[in-house]
């Protein structure tokens, strides 16, 4: 008698809504719910992910399973909960969905256990025994500065001590120190000078910390400048304290670097995940998360999506901002899914804006988030003046209004600097007939060409189309036509004929097109 074959239910990353049925061959072990397994699907071989096994209702003839590629769930069941409610909530296939939480290489089918590297750190360190020179003080300090710190120290330590490489060289070369390499450490608080919390800061934090451990989201609304990001450290701080982890989430990827330098200088070592990284690199920050060797992960919205071991607190900074929605594929937003997360994991969130989503102002207001507040801008800064001008009933020249180009030049008389906003480039957004009402439009997407100068043409924003400028309206033969609106260029016109005397900067894409200008 032949038993009937295994079934495993798989689902495929495909934008379709059905599962699809496996037969495992008689060596093959069952894989766990989340395991990856390699299927063939048409003629692809596809990384799927295993959903059930000996399902109720199986698919008739199913093709046989080409590979198990998981001893277990690589996204932890907590993760593998959360993709599920995803599918569901957001109306996605969940092979889709699942294959959106696996780094790249991983959807390829990489061996996870073997491709980890937990993180090591090269140090200096004395040797013994060990004689110093007698006639190279720079060396001697070399060492007494190892020597007061434990034996060892890393180069970025030792440079930021004021010894250079050729010091660092010459040492070694006597073989009074050699390198180590040691495995990383974790995250710990690193004593040192901290800024001294307000009043306002000193109620929140209180107030943070009487919340507990368990699903607690707070919003907390601060003036730009008002000190959210020490409020964030010293939570952290306490989470670090008990051998757990932080997830904190940014919007954009240029606030990555300034952060994550921040949060290294106060407990060590962090770690960032964001689109910008390469897929080797975001492969192991993702499995040094599971593993729970990598303490403090700062990330952009994907890094919502990372699975980790021992997950204790949740930030969400500028909370409101649109990045943290994804527009293509899987659309979902990184700040819905990390209130989600928390309240599955029963920890702690914290949302920091200085103008709040009017979604988390209604949860505040409705009690089902802590509203907390700081109203005055950390250690004693100022807050800006500003000055509204109503330009109704006034003359504009190239968009500006006489009374803008006093301040302007009262700021100027005075030898300082004034930076004007303008959210259009070109010269001008629109270029119509004043004849027929006829405008220039991007035959392409339908959109409006904007006028550009130097050099001169109608340029669709949008798609990029280029066309040079009519001599005459094309459907009435005017030559009645006319730029309307403005742009970047328009006003770096209209201020170089005003201010003579001083020169005049433009910046936008056409004239900053690399980093080096």
């Amino acid at each position: 008698m032949t038993l009937a074959p295994r079934i495993v239910r798989v689902a495929v990353p495909k934008p379709l809504p059905q599962l699809f049925d496996y037969a495992l061959g008689d060596a093959q072990p069952a894989p766990a719910i989340g395991a990856r397994v390699k299927v063939l699907f048409g003629r692809q071989q596809l990384t799927g992910v295993c959903v059930a096994v000996d399902p109720p209702d199986p698919h008739a003839d199913p093709r046989p399973l080409t590979a198990v590629l998981d001893t277990g769930n690589p996204f932890g069941d907590e993760l593998y909960q959360l993709a599920l409610w995803m599918a569901d909530y957001y109306h996605y296939p969940l092979g889709e969905v699942l294959g959106a939480l696996l780094p790249a290489a991983a959807r390829r089918g990489a061996d996870l256990e073997s491709a980890y590297q937990p993180p090591q750190q090269q140090f200096w360190q004395l040797t013994e025994p060990h004689h110093p020179p007698a006639h190279a003080p720079k060396q001697r300090a070399l060492i007494e500065f190892l020597t007061h710190h434990e034996g060892r120290a890393t180069a970025t330590e030792l440079r930021a001590a004021g010894f250079t490489a050729t010091v660092i060289r010459a040492v070694a070369a006597r073989g009074i120190i050699a390198t180590r390499t040691l495995p990383h450490a974790r995250a710990a608080v690193i004593e040192g000078d901290r800024p001294i919390l307000n009043a306002e800061q000193e109620t929140v934090l209180e107030a943070l910390r009487e919340q507990g451990q368990g699903f607690t989201p707070s919003l907390l609304e601060g003036v730009t400048g008002s000190g959210k990001t020490e409020i964030y450290l010293r939570l952290i701080e306490s989470v670090l304290a008990r051998g757990l982890q932080v997830l904190v989430l940014v919007p954009e990827i240029a606030l990555t670097p300034q952060t994550l330098a921040r949060f290294q200088s106060r407990f060590g070592t962090a770690a960032a995940l964001h689109s910008g990284l390469s897929d080797p690199q975001r492969l192991q920050t993702w499995l040094g998360c599971r593993a729970g060797d990598i303490g403090i992960l700062i990330g952009t919205r994907s890094a919502v999506l990372t699975p980790f071991q021992r997950l204790a607190l949740i930030i969400v900074d500028e909370e409101h901002d649109a990045s943290f929605k994804q527009q293509d594929g899987l659309r979902y937003s990184a700040r819905d899914v990390a209130v989600k997360r928390a309240q599955n994991l029963n920890i702690p969130l914290l949302l920091g804006s200085a103008t709040p989503s009017f979604e988390s102002l209604v949860n505040a207001w409705s009690g089902r988030y802590r509203h907390l507040r700081l109203r005055e801008r950390a250690g004693g800064a100022l807050m800006p003046a500003f000055h509204l001008i109503d330009i109704r009933g006034h003359k504009l020249t190239d968009g500006i209004s006489d009374a803008l180009t006093g301040v302007i030049r009262q700021h100027i008389d005075r030898g300082g600097q004034a930076l004007l906003f303008l959210n259009r480039r070109g010269y001008a957004p629109s270029y119509l007939c004043a004849g027929c009402g006829w405008q220039a439009t991007c035959p392409h997407c339908d959109m409006r060409m904007t006028l550009h100068r130097n050099p001169q043409a109608l340029i669709c924003h949008h798609c990029g189309h280029r066309m040079p400028l009519p001599a005459a309206c094309p459907k009435c033969a005017s030559s009645a036509l006319m730029p309307i609106g403005l742009g970047t260029q328009r006003t770096e016109e209209g201020l170089q004929q005003v201010f003579t005397d001083v020169p005049v900067y433009r910046i936008d894409r056409d004239t900053a097109r690399s980093q080096r200008r």
